[in-house]
């Protein structure tokens, strides 16, 4: 299944539904932020989340987002790399400068072609552990969650 933007008016429930038959092994207890300035993709991961019985937050200000992580400890995040206002990129490096980059669970995603070195660069960080391409699958988001 992939996670895609949806058009208007196009109701993406059954696909959802879908992925909520499938049999769930992991923790139900995880909490996920996600942190991306789409609307409709953190309303459809949310459902997403919330029908696999997982504690979802989700925000489109990455301000908020930031201060989110600030506050709570999340099992998972989900950062979006471009983003207005401050980059999933300038998120990690304000984590970075005050030292809690290394004690988050992050993984990064983008429908942009980020440039290879600095991909490279990003996932040798303490605390960012993945990289998704969008549109993503949810099957992928699952994989990173077990």
């Amino acid at each position: 299944m992939k996670l895609m933007l949806k058009e208007p008016g196009i109701d993406n429930s059954r696909m959802i539904e879908e992925e909520k038959q499938k049999n769930v092994p992991i923790s139900s207890h995880l909490s996920i932020l996600v942190v991306d300035d789409n609307q409709e993709t953190t309303t459809m991961l949310s459902k997403y989340f919330k029908a696999k019985g997982f504690r979802p937050t989700v925000t489109n200000d990455p301000m908020e987002g930031l201060q989110f992580i600030r506050k709570e400890k999340f099992d998972v995040i989900l950062l979006d790399v471009m983003m207005p206002v401050i980059s999933g990129i300038g998120i990690i490096e304000i984590l970075a400068g005050e030292d809690s980059l290394k004690d988050q669970n992050i993984f990064i995603f983008s429908g942009a072609n980020l440039p290879q070195i600095q991909l490279t660069n990003l996932l040798r960080r303490d605390g960012i552990n993945g990289f998704l391409k969008k549109p993503i699958e949810l099957s992928e988001i699952y994989k990173i969650l077990s």
